[in-house]
């Protein structure tokens, strides 16, 4: 019975950690794409999510092989909020990008 129980708490432990890397791995992806996106506010990012900048560089550049859930997930949720990671400068460019689309299109 022992035997049994030992190996139902591996199995489960070894499907959430498969649930959790699989997670991260969708988290470091995710983070990577949000970043690149957004180079012009790495300053600024990097200030308000508490890493540096040449930490941002070497994640984007995967330089960085286990960037460590807590700030993915901090990274995250702050630029899945635009407002919360943009300078003045960047909101100015995305306005003036904005205002020549409108006026190309």
């Amino acid at each position: 019975m022992f035997a049994e129980v030992s190996s139902n708490v591996l199995l489960c432990n070894l499907a959430i950690y498969c649930y959790d890397a699989h997670m991260q791995t969708n988290l470091d992806e995710s983070v990577s794409a949000l970043l690149k996106a957004r180079k012009g506010d790495w300053a600024a990012i990097s200030q308000q999510a508490d890493v540096s900048y040449s930490w941002l560089s070497k994640f984007v550049n995967g330089h960085i092989p286990n960037p460590g859930y807590a700030t993915l997930a901090r990274l995250h949720k702050l630029l899945s909020v635009p407002e919360l990671a943009s300078t003045p400068a960047s909101r100015a460019q995305a306005a003036t990008e904005t205002v020549a689309g409108v006026a190309h299109g």
